[in-house]
């Protein structure tokens, strides 16, 4: 699988974290990566492998970014904070910039962080 998953050009340029585990013979790779090409990529090549018994947990960084863009408008901490900063996602790693004060950075790396598939958070 790791072989597989490292001969993927885009894997090997981007760096995103997989995680494979494997248990009572049933494989999981995990993680999430930058794109969705890149997801589809590799499904695709891990599909072909025809293991009868793997498990993709795959997300990437758009519906990452949308997850947590989503949770700041709706979380009652932080969906009243102005229009105007700037969320970006890389490798499940969120980044949020902006003219926020401490106390809603403070909440906003909370609601941010509890995100499914985010791996960090930074808010400047």
């Amino acid at each position: 699988i790791e072989e597989t998953l490292w001969a993927i050009d885009t894997v090997r340029i981007t760096h995103p974290t997989l995680e494979v585990t494997v248990h009572n013979g049933q494989a999981t790779v995990s993680g999430v990566v930058n794109s969705p090409m890149i997801q589809g990529q590799i499904e695709s090549a891990l599909q072909a492998l025809g293991l009868p018994e793997l498990t993709l947990r795959l997300m990437n960084d758009d519906a990452v970014g949308y997850a947590a863009a989503y949770a700041l408008a709706t979380d009652a901490r932080t969906r009243r904070i102005a229009p105007g900063y700037q969320l970006t996602a890389y490798n499940g790693h969120v980044a949020l910039r902006g003219k926020l004060s401490p106390a809603e950075a403070a909440a906003a790396a909370e609601v941010i962080g509890a995100v499914s598939g985010v791996t960090g958070v930074k808010v400047n």
